[in-house]
């Protein structure tokens, strides 16, 4: 199987007969959960790619143009910015793992932290609705709207626990991709100008 198939929203669903309208909603929540964190898992192996050979890249030409005491701050703090960057790509990318792990339990987890409860049913929907309306809009930009969701479960999250990983890797995801590609693009402008005083 592969990790597309594994996080399917039709590997989640079960028969469409006799589904109560919370059976209903859960199904769609899940749904369009896994869809986006399908989708954020190839955006997460393109912005690898882009960190890795920006920071490892930079970093070599750091060690080759540099010398003396530059070199020493370069190899420390170099080395670190490196790895923050490659690192939080990598953090986005392995809590994703976990929820496709845990993707047969999204369902009843979902389901029971509907019942009873019209607040949490109403700020699902309102969710669900304006995510399936944003199928074209950038998995950053649609990630916005699950923070409210975040919240209602994150005050129950002992009872939640694949729920809370799957809206903790969807809302956290923006800001580990926006520090990959920061610290990326200052690695390359770093390279920049290291190519300039290898080549002078």
């Amino acid at each position: 199987m592969s990790d597309d198939d594994a996080i399917s929203p039709d590997s989640v669903e079960g028969p469409d007969n006799d589904r109560s309208p919370i059976d209903e909603l859960a199904q769609r929540a899940v749904g369009v959960l896994l869809g986006l964190l399908r989708r954020a898992n190839a955006l997460a192996g393109g912005v690898l790619i882009f960190a890795v050979v920006a920071c490892v890249g930079g970093y070599l030409l750091g060690i080759t143009a540099l010398s003396g005491g530059a070199l020493n701050v370069w190899i420390v703090f170099g080395g670190l910015g490196a790895a923050w960057a490659i690192g939080s790509v990598l953090l986005a990318m392995w809590r994703l793992s976990v929820v496709r792990r845990g993707s047969g339990a999204l369902v009843d987890e979902v389901r029971s932290f509907l019942s009873g409860d019209n607040d949490a049913q109403q700020t699902v929907l309102e969710t669900v609705e304006v995510s399936e309306e944003s199928d074209d809009e950038s998995i950053v930009t649609v990630s916005r709207q699950f923070f409210s969701f975040r919240d209602g479960v994150d005050a129950h999250k002992a009872n939640f626990t694949h729920l809370a990983a799957a809206l903790r890797s969807l809302t956290t995801f923006p800001a580990l991709m926006a520090l990959a590609v920061v610290v990326g693009f200052a690695f390359a402008a770093a390279s920049f100008v290291f190519v300039l005083i290898l080549i002078f």
